[in-house]
């Protein structure tokens, strides 16, 4: 994977050593702002907690952060990118839909929906968006995640995907 992403400037939001890793190793450069040809967004793990004893406000808290964050994030990345007359690519990475309790499977619900709806909308003008929703946490998702934002991934759009078997 060496120099799939030289000349790419990647953001990434969020931590997971792993991808960044993978991405330095393919040649991307890392921007904390600016303009970015890639825009990763990784959601940090929520607490698990039965869905009888969530309150509202930790309901709202887990929308906000596994989908609300996400599609601003993304709203405004597209928007830099259509200024620019340039696509990129949009990902998005977090816990499968059965990894957690309600509120962050409600969430990774509606993110499906949501990657599906921007990779349709948003082809026309070279934004590709995709998820991985998984517990993965090492080279394999940084791997998996280096091929989805780079070039070879061209036609890959709307495309929701874990890695291992229970995810």
């Amino acid at each position: 994977m060496s120099g799939w992403l030289a000349g790419k400037r990647a953001r990434v939001e969020g931590r997971n050593a792993a991808i960044v890793q993978a991405l330095e190793g393919a040649g991307a450069t890392l921007v904390a702002d600016g303009d970015c040809d890639i825009w990763i967004h990784i959601a940090p793990p929520t607490a698990t907690k039965a869905a009888h004893d969530l309150s509202h406000a930790e309901w709202r808290a887990s929308l906000d952060a596994g989908l609300d964050r996400r599609f601003l994030g993304a709203k405004d990345f597209a928007a830099a990118c259509r200024v620019r007359g340039e696509g990129g690519a949009v990902l998005f990475v977090g816990a499968p839909e059965q990894a957690l309790g309600a509120d962050q499977a409600a969430a990774a619900g509606a993110l499906g929906n949501l990657t599906k709806t921007l990779g349709v909308e948003w082809a026309r003008d070279g934004i590709r968006v995709n998820s991985i929703l998984t517990r993965e946490d090492g080279p394999t998702l940084g791997n998996l995640v280096t091929y989805l934002v780079s070039d070879y991934a061209a036609y890959v759009t709307g495309a929701v995907m874990g890695i291992g078997l229970d995810d």
